[in-house]
């Protein structure tokens, strides 16, 4: 018997592809990995820095671009990062704020984020791992860096891993779970988890109803049932007689 895979989206989707989500409501364009589009759940808002560190670290959980006031390398890599650019002087910003500026630790935290989401945008896997690790070795509990931690775990091909860190985001409570849900989605079909896989985009579907990209894997998952079904009926032997 011939076996049929879920069909996988076209290369016109597949240019679309990874989509890190740095503000809150939109949805921007990145990179594609494997059977299905991935998004980030950062969500933007504006960071001044200041004396009190626990005040802005609390401000800072769960944030996603940020922007550093008094900072002029981190207002750039912030800025660039929620312009949702990916080009050398954008990293070269964050690079200047990280190694140069001497960042509060709430500040340290937004501007590697921010890095992490622009070497995401240039499907620099490994590059935003190494970001996004360091945010959650500052704070463990940082919602956002462990479910952003799986997309590049994703772009980077591991998605045992992936499906690790974003059921930990998901335990923290992200900002946008249907996005962790369907980024879980992901790591799974990667996984050869096809169950797991659709009960994932189903339940970022359940969260968020009309969402496009949920929509558009559960549509890919019902033809492709309906394409192993029409071939199992094509290939039943005739009944003698007929």
């Amino acid at each position: 018997m011939v076996r049929h895979a879920i069909p996988r989206r076209s290369e016109k989707v597949r240019a679309a592809g990874f989509l890190p989500s740095l503000f809150a409501g939109a949805v921007l364009a990145g990179a594609l990995l494997g059977g299905a589009m991935l998004v980030s759940g950062a969500g933007a808002t504006a960071h001044a820095a200041g004396k009190d560190d626990a005040a802005n670290e609390r401000r800072e959980r769960n944030k996603g671009a940020h922007t550093v006031l008094g900072a002029p390398a981190s207002g750039d890599c912030a800025a660039a990062a929620a312009a949702g650019r990916s080009d050398d002087d954008a990293v070269s910003a964050c690079d200047r704020a990280i190694i140069g500026e001497r960042l509060n630790r709430a500040n340290r935290i937004a501007t590697l984020i921010n890095r992490g989401a622009i070497h995401l945008r240039r499907r620099a896997g490994e590059q935003a791992l190494a970001d996004f690790d360091a945010v959650i070795a500052l704070d463990s509990r940082h919602a956002e860096a462990h479910l952003n931690r799986g997309a590049a775990l994703i772009m980077a091909g591991r998605p045992g891993p992936a499906v690790a860190s974003i059921t930990t985001a998901l335990s923290l409570g992200v900002r946008y779970p249907h996005k962790a849900y369907f980024n879980r989605g992901a790591a799974r079909e990667a996984l050869g988890d096809v169950r797991g896989a659709y009960e994932d985009y189903n339940t970022a579907l359940t969260i968020q109803p009309d969402w496009g990209p949920a929509e558009a894997e559960l549509a890919r998952f019902v033809r492709g049932r309906r394409e192993r079904l029409a071939a199992q009926l094509g290939e039943r032997p005739a009944t003698s007689g007929q």
